[in-house]
């Protein structure tokens, strides 16, 4: 008797437990049926906005790989395509981008041996082409040396519609490399320290998009000899910090004078620190 009484409690105990799942089942049912609709769901980005890289032209191979892949270094995964531009206005595109590609890289590679200005409006040329031929409306633009002075100089010139999102200069000799500069200052050059290519690019400054965002990267070696001293490539603040909403610079520290900041990991994450 015992044992009967025993298995006739387990068995009602069991069946409690299933009466349980099941009201509880239904219940959920009803909530789920009675649930408001989702009238909003967030998602990241999908749309594509390219990395336009435009650097040195006096790099070598090398070098221009090197600072490629630290810039690109967060971002692997996207694809890097080339667009190369002739005196005479061709511009040819290398590569395809996937449909994957939301945040691409494309390097754009000017002639040498002509003026910043023309430059300056065959890089207009090659991002309208380039618009048309990779389909996306929004850009940030990355430069190098030399490229800095041809993309601050583009931007002083070019449409709203070809402005880009965000402007980032590395290592850009805006007052030049002559031994006039201070190189340990980070402050603004002197008026009459200032170059007559510094000069002109201040006096056209008030054309740039105030909606633009600058970063400037420059270099201060622990070695006492720069190639470029820390003053020129800063010098850029007086063209854009009176004139942008949003402007910064940093400054990485190296070891090396010439290839230092070629070499710095850093630089990819300060890029996309300030982008993102």
């Amino acid at each position: 008797m015992k044992a009967t009484t025993k298995q006739v409690l387990t068995g009602a105990a069991w069946l409690a437990v299933l009466l349980a799942m099941i009201g509880g089942v239904i219940l959920w049912q009803h909530q789920v049926r009675k649930a408001k609709p989702v009238t909003a769901v967030t998602v990241t980005s999908t749309e594509r906005i390219p990395m336009v890289l435009l650097l040195d032209s006096h790099l070598t191979h090398q070098q221009n790989q090197q600072l490629t892949a630290n810039i690109q270094h967060n971002s692997a995964s996207q694809t890097l395509v080339t667009a190369k531009a002739s005196t005479n206005g061709t511009v040819v595109f290398k590569g395809q981008l996937l449909n994957s590609d939301n945040r691409p890289y494309i390097q754009v590679q000017l002639p040498t041996g002509i003026s910043t200005t023309k430059k300056a409006q065959l890089l207009k040329r090659v991002l309208g082409l380039a618009q048309q031929h990779f389909k996306f409306r929004r850009f940030n633009l990355v430069s190098y040396g030399d490229g800095g002075l041809t993309a601050t100089t583009y931007v002083e010139q070019t449409t709203i519609a070809l402005t880009p999102q965000h402007l980032v200069l590395i290592a850009t000799p805006f007052n030049g490399t002559g031994s006039q500069n201070r190189r340990r200052k980070t402050t603004p050059v002197a008026a009459k320290n200032q170059t007559a290519a510094l000069k002109t690019l201040i006096a056209k400054r008030k054309i740039i998009n105030p909606k633009l965002q600058v970063l400037i990267i420059a270099e201060k070696s622990a070695k006492s000899k720069q190639t470029l001293p820390l003053q020129s490539a800063l010098a850029g603040q007086s063209i854009f910090k009176p004139t942008v909403k949003r402007y910064q610079q940093q400054v990485v520290r190296t070891w090396r004078t010439e290839s230092g900041i070629l070499n710095s990991r850093r630089i990819g994450n300060i890029i996309q620190s300030f982008i993102n």
